[in-house]
């Protein structure tokens, strides 16, 4: 069963899709059930890390094709994948336990009896295995994670008490698509190390849901929340997309890999190629959230500013997957 609902923007009406919660929530739990992974047992944790290959697909990383990148040898551009790698998924786990306090929350203020909020738990238990992962394997690499700014940590703690649900799920979407992307490109990539290529296929096979789940939720949250309302907090998302490009490399990677951070962090910044990265990893939240009406008037100029919004002409980076 599916219903529709028109959301009135600044570029005009955006037709809506819903679909039943419950049914969309059923088939997860079934989805689930049907394949899921314990990383405890599911992964070869003992299996030899091989010094040449990357932790991560050289394209993706954020000196790639800069001047920096061109003076660093083969050693030292894997052991940049390393901590890059290390950096993305210390922003993960924290992520994923902002996710997980406020999916608890709207299981707080749900019915427990509902398949809707049966899978909310469901994904809750998910997001626990895969932060439990993603801290195993920073360990197993021989490395500490990277961790989030203070005033970050303390904001952290407020996630699920003031978190509406919109701006929570929107939230969620971004942090899901931009990781899935770099982890459908690492899962395939024979130049990645084997355990990084399981890890990721892992997080990818579960994520596939969790994405499903944040899209089909969000279109309702969308379709019942009053237009000023959605307004304000959709720039609060965009905001969110500006404060998470430069998390996901710490400036401390580059310190920890012999380079200075300042200069490091600016060419970065100054790479078309980065740029186009972040683009392509942003690309199906942001064309998503188009769709329903979440990039439009206030939030679209922020958007804008952040350089990550996709058009017809941008050019997509060389070497990466076209998702």
């Amino acid at each position: 069963m599916m219903a529709t609902t028109l959301v009135r923007c600044a570029d005009g009406d955006h037709t809506v899709e819903l679909r039943d919660r419950e049914r969309v929530a059923e088939r997860l739990i079934k989805a689930s059930a049907k394949k899921s992974y314990n990383p405890e047992v599911d992964v070869d944790w003992d299996a030899p890390l091989d010094p040449d290959l990357f932790y991560l697909p050289p394209e993706t990383l954020s000196l790639y094709e800069t001047p920096l990148w061109d003076r660093m040898s083969h050693a030292e551009r894997v052991d940049l994948s390393r901590h890059e790698l290390a950096s993305m998924l210390s922003f993960g786990i924290w992520s994923e336990i902002m996710l997980m306090k406020g999916l608890l929350s709207h299981v707080y203020r749900g019915d427990p009896t509902s398949r809707h909020i049966a899978y909310a738990l469901t994904e809750t238990a998910d997001e626990c295995r895969h932060s439990a992962m993603f801290g195993r394997f920073i360990g197993k690499i021989g490395l500490r994670p990277y961790r989030m700014a203070w005033p970050e940590f303390q904001l952290g703690k407020l996630a699920g008490l003031l978190d509406p649900p919109m701006a929570m799920f929107a939230a969620v979407l971004l942090v899901e698509e931009v990781t899935d992307a770099f982890q459908r490109a690492a899962m395939s990539d024979d130049r990645v190390q084997p355990l990084v290529r399981t890890i990721s296929r892992i997080h990818v096979t579960e994520e596939a849901r969790h994405i499903s789940y944040a899209r089909e939720e969000l279109k309702h949250q969308v379709a019942r929340t009053p237009r000023p309302l959605r307004r304000v907090q959709a720039s609060g998302v965009a905001g969110v997309a500006i404060r998470m490009a430069p998390r996901l490399t710490r400036p401390a990677v580059y310190r920890s890999v012999g380079l200075d951070p300042r200069v490091a962090y600016r060419t970065t910044k100054a790479s078309p190629h980065r740029q186009a990265t972040l683009r392509w990893a942003f690309r199906r939240a942001t064309g998503f959230l188009t769709e329903i009406g979440m990039i439009e008037g206030p939030s679209a100029r922020v958007w804008n500013r952040t350089g990550m919004l996709s058009t017809p002409e941008s050019p997509l980076p060389a070497g990466l997957p076209r998702r």
